[in-house]
């Protein structure tokens, strides 16, 4: 089978989309010829990664409001000219804005079968991309709008995935019958690590041994709500308590600013980590938490939990699919602070709970392995008609 993705995010930006679509490809590759098109910099240039698996670069310029986002230029004839030459049996369109798209319409002009994934919750992302500067009403206009481009764009796919059961019956509310239920992957491989390995990351970010530690682990931006995070940590900090916030991105220095405006202590930011680290990284931890209340699906909860630590997230989208409230983690009110800082505080206190919810975290964690959403994704690609 031959598989043409289109994606607007792709490596070496890091999110969710971006690290779900390349650990995918990895594994669809090993038995089926793959051509990904992702936004580049520079002219058109194909890019032969591996025997079966190539990318297409289109040219894009930066997202000005959004550091690190690009948006490819809108050339449909282009993609058409390409989608011709390249001749998949299918398309698949991740999270499509203009790239994606482009390559939807021309693979519906073409009788290619089309499959999108609603990786993106568009009504939360389009105030976000704005940095959350839009006033109230023009915030509820944009949201009506990003809802109907929502409608229109994947109501052309024959088949529309989404990560999570709450998304589904959204999408459905939309009057749109032709939306799947998918979790993501994750590549579990990647998270392994050994004693040695974790001493090291503890050694290198001075992370101290004896200190119970709440991690966050992720994109540094301002949709993660990081400060309802810094605000709950204040409210419970003690001496044996340590905060640690692992990751790089465009708030950085900002969320470095409010936690020494709220005058926080025990608190540790690693900057960017390395794939080789991910495992160690959250190996440290006695409790993972995030603020975010956009999530679609939640990458790094199922890493969290691999690594055996019990998780807090906020119950809508992606979280409250993952987290089974009292048994692998706990579920919080969106911008409750009070309610996230009662969360950590009771995990942090009660060892025996931690551990049972841990290894409650484990066992659901194996269930997003990548390979088993890759296994799913093929099945419908076939239900399609792809590969005959």
């Amino acid at each position: 089978m031959k598989i043409a993705l289109f994606t607007d995010t792709y490596l070496p930006q890091i999110n969710g989309v971006s690290i779900y679509i390349s650990d995918a490809i990895r594994v669809l590759s090993k038995e089926h010829d793959v051509v990904l098109f992702a936004p580049g910099e520079g002219r058109l240039r194909m890019e032969q990664v591996s025997p079966r698996f190539r990318i297409w670069w289109i040219p894009s310029s930066p997202f000005p409001f959004y550091e690190g986002y690009r948006i490819a230029s809108m050339n449909y004839k282009r993609v058409s000219d390409l989608l011709r030459k390249e001749k998949p049996d299918v398309v698949h369109a991740h999270a499509p804005i203009n790239l994606g798209l482009q390559g939807i319409v021309a693979a519906k002009r073409k009788r290619i079968p089309t499959v999108a994934t609603y990786h993106t919750h568009y009504p939360d992302y389009v105030p976000h991309l704005l940095s959350g500067k839009l006033p109230g009403v023009l915030r509820q206009a944009t949201q009506f709008t990003a809802k109907k481009f929502v409608k229109h764009t994947f109501g052309m796919a024959d088949v529309v995935t989404a990560p999570t059961h709450e998304l589904v019956a959204e999408l459905r509310s939309y009057g749109m019958d032709n939306v799947v239920h998918l979790p993501d992957g994750i590549d579990l491989a990647k998270l392994k690590c050994t004693k040695k390995e974790v001493m090291a990351f503890r050694k290198t970010h001075r992370i101290t041994a004896g200190k119970k530690v709440v991690l966050y682990l992720g994109r540094i931006s301002f949709e993660k709500r990081l400060d309802v995070l810094l605000e709950a940590f204040r409210s419970i900090e003690r001496r044996d308590r340590l905060l640690v916030v692992a990751g790089g991105g465009p708030y950085l220095k900002g969320f470095r600013n409010i936690a020494g405006g709220l005058g926080i202590k025990n608190i540790i930011f690693t900057g960017y980590v390395k794939d080789k680290d991910l495992g160690a990284a959250y190996c440290c931890a006695d409790v993972f938490a995030s603020a975010s209340d956009s999530e679609t699906f939640g990458l790094t909860f199922v890493e969290a939990m691999y690594a055996g630590v019990p998780v807090i997230g906020v119950g809508r989208l992606g979280p409250k699919d993952i987290i089974k409230d009292g048994r692998n983690g706990i579920l919080v009110k969106p911008g409750d602070t009070d309610c996230l800082a009662r969360a950590m505080a009771k995990l942090l206190t009660h060892s025996a709970l931690r551990e049972r919810m841990g290894k409650e975290a484990r066992k659901t964690a194996l269930g997003y392995s990548i390979e088993k959403s890759a296994k799913r994704t093929l099945d419908i690609y076939r239900l399609l008609g792809a590969g005959r």
